[in-house]
């Protein structure tokens, strides 16, 4: 019992909850749907029993002239407002359906933005975003289920009636004849879900597979070695590998559904038969004819619409259960507290564990650390160290496993979390390249100041991005890339990364970040950017990433990262003294310039 009466509170409850969002999605078109919805149930029903009146009265014409022509008019009046309202319902679609998409991906995108990093790293998670992606549109159908299921419902009941009213055992007839259809629908519908998430992992692949195409980052290799071929045929494996498991499905599927038609159909013949020797023997009219095999085939039209729908409905409560999981995901790290950081805070990593989800290997081990404020802190390490992940720790993208992280002594989980993200001016190795507008992508980091184009030029002459743009026609007006913009600027990596640094500066913060801010850039770049951030952060805090131990020499601070933890830590003389790993890494650099 307690089962039972789960399972309808989660229906109400997930009934509610499409109903809600096809109405906020746009009120206006919600009501007219409704009206047309109405409208289009009661009009059928009326003119099949006016069209029954006009063909009885044609045969006695002498007697019934009057009540033909007023029934005539009144058809031809509904079957005309029948024609208008479907027309005036494409149109409601229409516009309805580009509304209801559109709240539908704010709601969607709102969503992933508080979404924790954690979330995307996981391709099972990938998996419910890209299902409740598509469930989406199930929230308004099962707006229309509801509304569909009442109307077939109450056309259901009428036609059966009149079918009665006539032959008792007819109406009965036709019902049990459904039956079959009844069950192999429900059968159908949990088939058809069931399939596809058995294919979802397969589709996702098929996607990514053509995605390639469409890459821009990925067609330099894919031409430079010749790889377009492999993932065409990795496409077309999937592809077949669907393909005759849906075209084997469809073959089973239409013999059945074949065979249940031509069951479904029998009721007709019979009120056929029954009604042309009634006919003959002249106890019914030729109009109560086509009467009552109209209504036969209604009510056998709208037993299987309210089956089909119920069946949906059923189905697309399922969907919304897993749509209502995926929005009640709440983000752990995104949910922050409310203390607000200084802009130079003192930074200390306590005894932090940490490895990424899904991930059995730990990047951080018991790690410790302190920044002092107006520290220039050198962060140096191999490959897979833990050095950005360092950063990503600091910025509350993901929390540690064990141990803490403090700000001026207190634990960054009661900071608000977007407070602290916008103390740090950052550039991360993996620049982002956008296209749009450069003005714009350079004040993406202090959006409300991207038309102050004195300060956009001071960041550009910091960085050594004027270099790049100084003889652009439309200078901070220019659209840099080619993915909607045919004359969008098209950067080399170190430009791109000129560009990005310019976004970090722009940002004017007390606190500069850069991991491996000089990785695609020349040299001269390179120095002219060490020389500049040395100089422009007197009296600020800045940590810097790089490779490059010569980039690091003039740090307050040298912190060398190696199994997880902080291994040696000093200026750059005293780690040379200590001879240890720093000293190691240094002078294995330096020889190759001497």
């Amino acid at each position: 019992m307690n089962k039972i009466r789960r399972f309808f509170s989660g229906l109400f409850k997930n009934v509610w909850f499409g109903i809600k969002t096809s109405f906020l999605a746009s009120k206006f078109y919600f009501l007219m749907k409704l009206l047309i919805l109405v409208s289009t149930t009661a009009i059928p029903l009326v003119n099949i029993w006016l069209w029954k009146e006009v063909l009885n009265g044609i045969v006695d014409y002498q007697n019934s002239s009057k009540t033909v022509i007023v029934c005539l008019a009144v058809y031809l009046s509904l079957q005309l407002t029948t024609y208008l309202l479907a027309q005036f319902n494409t149109y409601v679609n229409s516009r309805y359906g580009d509304e209801l998409q559109f709240y539908i991906e704010m709601v969607m995108m709102e969503k992933t933005s508080r979404m924790d990093l954690s979330f995307f790293d996981s391709a099972k998670m990938g998996d419910k975003v890209r299902h409740a992606r598509n469930n989406f549109g199930v929230m308004t159908q099962m707006t229309w289920l509801v509304f569909d299921i009442l109307s077939a419902f109450i056309n259901v009941i009428a036609t059966l009636v009149i079918v009665c009213t006539y032959k008792w055992w007819l109406g009965i007839v036709t019902l049990i004849l459904l039956i079959p259809f009844m069950l192999y629908n429900k059968k159908r519908t949990e088939r058809k879900l069931e399939m596809e998430k058995e294919q979802l992992r397969d589709n996702r692949k098929k996607d990514y597979y053509s995605g390639v195409f469409f890459n821009n980052d990925i067609q330099f290799e894919i031409k430079l070695n010749n790889i377009g071929s492999y993932f065409i045929d990795k496409y077309k494996e999937t592809w077949q590998k669907l393909y005759k498991i849906n075209k084997a499905e469809d073959i089973k599927h239409n013999i059945i559904n074949t065979l249940i038609m031509i069951i479904n159909v029998s009721s007709e013949f019979l009120v056929l038969t029954v009604s042309v020797f009634d006919v003959v023997n002249k106890h019914i009219g030729i109009g109560d004819l086509q009467y009552n095999l109209s209504m036969v085939s209604r009510l056998r039209a709208q037993a299987q619409a309210l089956m089909n729908n119920v069946n949906s409905f059923l189905n697309n409560n399922t969907r919304l259960i897993e749509l209502q999981e995926f929005m009640d995901i709440e983000p752990e790290v995104e949910k922050s507290g409310t203390l607000k950081p200084s802009n130079n805070p003192k930074i200390e990593f306590c005894n932090v564990f940490f490895r990424y989800p899904n991930a059995e290997q730990y990047v951080l081990k018991d790690c410790s650390f302190t920044i002092e404020p107006n520290e220039k802190i050198g962060l140096i390490g191999l490959n897979g160290a833990g050095k950005s992940t360092i950063i990503k720790l600091m910025f509350r993208f993901y929390d540690p496993e064990e141990g803490c992280i403090k700000l001026d002594d207190v634990d960054l989980k009661e900071y608000d979390i977007y407070a602290v993200r916008k103390v740090f001016g950052v550039l991360f190795q993996d620049y982002v390249t956008y296209c749009l507008p450069l003005r714009e992508i350079i004040a993406l980091s202090d959006f409300d100041e991207r038309f102050n184009d004195e300060k956009l030029k001071r960041a550009c002459d910091i960085s050594g991005a004027s270099e790049v743009i100084k003889d652009w026609e439309n200078g901070f007006d220019s659209v840099l890339g080619r993915y909607y913009a045919d004359n969008g600027k098209d950067l080399s990596g170190g430009q791109w990364q000129l560009i990005g640094l310019a976004r970090a500066y722009f940002k004017d913060s007390e606190y500069m970040i850069l991991d491996e801010p000089s990785a695609a850039l020349d040299p001269i770049s390179e120095d002219k950017i060490f020389e500049q951030l040395y100089h422009l952060s007197e009296g600020k805090s800045s940590i810097t990433i790089s490779h490059r131990l010569s980039n690091t020499i003039l740090a307050d601070k040298i912190l060398v990262i190696g199994d997880g933890h902080i291994i040696e830590q000093g200026s750059h003389f005293e780690l040379l003294r200590q001879n240890g790993k720093y000293a190691e890494l240094f002078n294995l650099q330096a020889s190759k310039y001497t």
